[in-house]
């Protein structure tokens, strides 16, 4: 009924036509599906998926996402990422080549300023290490354990 009165009885009748139903349908659920998770349960354990861009930020350097990270409480390291390795199966699909999973505690041993990543390549979610000079766009995501 808000959509109607939004639109106007002419304009809102012509939409819900049945010439129109296919076409509303998929319009439909293309928002559903496009809609990302804000949550998700991989082998009993719980996380919160959280962007670190503030406003209309399209990138920050990684050193500020880090910060970020930490104040969120969602500073996560090789435990974690490595348990999303091992359970990569329960990460729900929609998320596959969508998020970027960044783990600011889990740092490369021999280049301390890298962080892991967890990235949808190559039909399977994977392990890089990226340098923290360069700029996080918005797909990457930090985790917040419930």
């Amino acid at each position: 009924s808000h959509l109607q009165r939004e639109l106007g009885d002419d304009l809102f009748n012509a939409l819900v036509s049945s010439d129109n139903t296919e076409a509303v349908r998929q319009f439909v659920g293309g928002l559903v599906k496009d809609t990302l998770p804000t949550e998700m349960t991989v082998s009993g354990r719980t996380y919160e998926i959280l962007g670190f861009l503030q406003g209309d930020e399209k990138s920050v350097v990684g050193h500020t996402m880090v910060t970020r990270a930490k104040e969120m409480q969602a500073h996560l390291g090789k435990d974690d990422g490595q348990h999303l390795l091992d359970h990569q199966e329960e990460i729900p699909e929609i998320l596959r080549g969508k998020v970027v999973f960044v783990f600011t505690d889990w740092r490369n041993p021999a280049l301390s300023g890298h962080v892991a990543y967890v990235i949808w390549r190559g039909g399977r979610w994977v392990r890089l290490w990226v340098w923290l000079a360069y700029g996080r766009l918005g797909n990457a995501r930090v985790l917040r354990r419930k």
